[in-house]
Parts: C-alpha cells; structure tokens; sequence
C-alpha cells in the first residue's frame, strides 16, 4: 500500500507546480527540487484515523534564481497498526475524503467560497494540503473542546458556504451531488444496509454501552434507572435514519463531523476574534439537510448553559449568511430552504447534537494518559474499539473532572429531552 514517503519525484514536482501557480505570479517560473523530506507533526500520534506529517521541499526557482522551501501537512492512513488499516479500509474514509477533495471541493470553492484548505495532491490513502498554520490558523479549542461564541459564529459563516456552495454547484450542472459524484457522500459513519456485526454498529453499540455506565452514576437518574436504560440506545439510534437523505428538506454536502479539532481558525495580529476558518477532515460527508451540521457544530463544542443562552440567535445568523451567499449566486433562498422549513428541520433533528456529541466526546476529550495508551500500543485501538472501552472510560469518569462534567451536561440533555420526556 503507498504510503506518503513513496510519493515519487514527479509527484513531488506536480504538486509544487500546482502550489507555485498560485503563489508566484509568473506560472511559467521554473525549478529545481533540491530535496524532500517527511517528518511528524509531533512525537504523539496525531489521530485515530490518520498519521499526520509535513512535507518540506526545498526549490531551487529559476527565475529569479533563488532557493524557496515550501511546507504542506499531509495525512496518510497510519502505517504498522493492522487492526487501525483494517477498520479504516471497512470504513471507507480515505477513499471518500480523497473523493471529496478531488471532485466536489474545487468547485464548490469556484462557485461560492474557500471552506477547506486546499488540497495538491489526493490519491494512494495520501493527502497533501497547504499548510494552514503558516497562515495564522489554528485549533480553537482546549481540551474541554468548547469554542467561544465567536468562534463558532465565525464557523457558521463557512458552514453556510459549504452548504450554499452544494446548491450553487447543483443549480450550475443540473445534477445533484448523489448523481454526479456519489462515492464523495456515500454514508459510511451510521450504515443502515449492513448486519449487526458491521464495525460501525458494533461501534455504535459499544459506544452507548459505555454512557449507559456513566448514566448509572448519575444520582438524578436512580428513580428512572430501568425505564432510560431500557429506552437510551433505540433513542439514540434515531441517528442512522436521521442522516440519510432527505425526501422531505432541501438537502447539501455536509462535513458530517464536526467537533473542536475539525475547525481551524485563523487569527489577527492582536485580536483573538477569529478573522476566518477552515474545516478539515471530510472523511464522513454526507448528502443531507444542512440542520445536522448546524446542530452539530452548535451542541458537541457548546454547553447546555451556552445553548440556552445563544442557540436562537446563531440559527438566525447561519440562515443569514447562507441567505447572503445564495445571493450572491443570483438565487433566492425561499427557493431551497425557506426559513419555515429550516426552522422545521432544526426541530425534527434536534436530538443529533447531543447524540453525536455522546458519541464523540466520551473518545475525544478523555484525558491525555488514557489516549497515549490507546494510541501508542499495537494493542491500543482494539482495546478501546472493544475490548476495554468501559474499563478506560469509567476510570476516566471516576477520576477526571473535566470529562465528568463534559459527559454529564450533553447526557443529561440527552436524557432529560429525548427519553425521559417519551415516558408516558
């Protein structure tokens, strides 16, 4: 399998030329490549679905005669872990994100505005981008995984571009994305045409398992006990028929995972309002009503508290912005999501928030020393995919009380709205 350092010279050389067409004004400019080089973007593993590394080039330009270094981040499927390959290639989310950045996002980008970083080269498991923290951009989040308000009004203004920007692009060729580049939104995170042994059931399972655990200490909950967890997992499974595509609601491209770490900001000199964002990591896109992004976005980095406090107000301001780009595109959004049926969708799909942010935080914001032993053995990744999933989390539960009060604020919304309130 090619892996990011079996690119080969002529690769190297095709993607610094597709960098220096837009970086010198002169595209005819010749070079030389003096020397490559790959290194990690840190000494810890970086993800649970990637390995992470930049790639330096060293050019020797012809004119004017000088010698440029370039960076680009690349992702590549991580090497020397079978049963982390093995779950990747079952889960499809190499060759969909490599879909995604060959065929739908330059376009979307032509028609309506830059979502994502760009991206030079995309095949063979590997993908090498702009580096983005030459840029300024960075993640916004500590390890609580909670963005500011501004942050996340900043975020809504590039979700409303990625969702305009499918619009746009179908209005333009005639042909909706399912059509024209089905590989890029075949759903692959909550399959509902698989048997019950599929990898991302047995995941979903494994994952309710482990907050049917934290629900068990939760004081509030004792009197109720039997009827939640009865009720907790098929309330939550609403998820595999809520991302399918719509008959009912205008559907987009959505980014399909949005929390903390997939959203990089990009800062001023002095202030730390954010100018700007990108959204990386396309692995889970998805053909579906853009609620779900939004409700995403607005409820896995937010408290219940923030919630309460905001939710209204950054709904209208999303539906502002994608008014606005659509506008721009000569088209009259009351044509594809008339506010009536944006604010219908965001009813009927309000529970996926907090299902997803369940289902992702109690993985992505456990302490450091559980994901080092997770990431770091051979062993690691199927301990926590099976095997040691309750062990690892309820110890950090017990015991870290950042993750505690994390896991309780969105499970007791969870439990509070969507299965206590179905109890007749």
């Amino acid at each position: 399998m090619a892996t990011a350092l079996e690119l080969s010279p002529t690769e190297i050389r095709g993607l610094c030329q597709r960098y220096l067409h837009q970086d010198v004004p002169n595209s005819d400019t010749g070079f030389d490549i003096v020397s490559y080089q790959l290194r990690p973007t840190s000494d810890a593993p970086a993800g649970y679905l990637g390995s992470h590394f930049y790639l330096q080039v060293t050019l020797q330009l012809h004119n004017p005669e000088e010698i440029k270094q370039l960076t680009f981040f690349s992702k590549a499927a991580p090497e020397g872990n079978a049963s982390r390959m093995e779950y990747l290639e079952n889960f499809g989310v190499f060759q969909k994100e490599i879909a995604v950045y060959q065929n739908v996002l330059p376009d979307l980008h032509k028609a309506c505005a830059e979502v994502a970083p760009k991206c030079y080269y995309a095949d063979k498991n590997l993908l090498v981008f702009e580096n983005l923290a030459d840029q300024g951009y960075r993640m916004g989040a500590g390890r609580d995984g909670l963005l500011t308000y501004e942050q996340l009004h900043c975020c809504l203004k590039t979700l409303a571009a990625l969702h305009a920007g499918s619009i746009i692009q179908e209005q333009r060729t005639g042909r909706k994305l399912t059509e024209s580049q089905p590989k890029s939104v075949v759903e692959n995170a909550y399959p509902t045409d698989v048997t019950p042994d599929h990898l991302r059931v047995v995941n979903f399972n494994n994952a309710c398992q482990v907050i049917k655990e934290f629900i068990k200490l939760i004081p509030k909950y004792q009197s109720n006990l039997d009827y939640i967890l009865e009720n907790f997992t098929e309330r939550m499974s609403y998820i595999f028929e809520a991302v399918k595509t719509s008959e009912v609601y205008q559907n987009t491209i959505l980014h399909g995972d949005l929390w903390a770490n997939n959203i990089m900001f990009q800062y001023g000199k002095y202030g730390e309002s954010p100018l700007q964002c990108r959204l990386v990591d396309f692995q889970l896109a998805r053909y579906a009503p853009p609620a779900l992004d939004v409700l995403t976005v607005l409820t896995i980095p937010t408290s219940k508290a923030f919630r309460d406090a905001h939710l209204s107000e950054l709904l209208a301001e999303y539906y502002r912005f994608m008014t606005e780009f659509l506008k721009r595109a000569d088209l009259d959004i009351a044509r594809f999501l008339p506010e009536q049926s944006f604010y219908e969708s965001v009813e009927e799909y309000r529970s996926i928030g907090l299902i997803e942010s369940c289902l992702f935080c109690h993985l992505v914001i456990l302490p450091p020393s559980c994901t080092q032993k997770l990431t770091s053995s051979a062993d690691g990744f199927s301990d926590f995919f099976s095997n040691k999933r309750i062990e690892i989390c309820l110890e950090a539960f017990n015991t870290d009380e950042l993750y505690r009060n994390r896991l309780v604020d969105m499970i007791q919304d969870f439990v509070d709205n969507f299965v206590l309130k179905e109890k007749k």
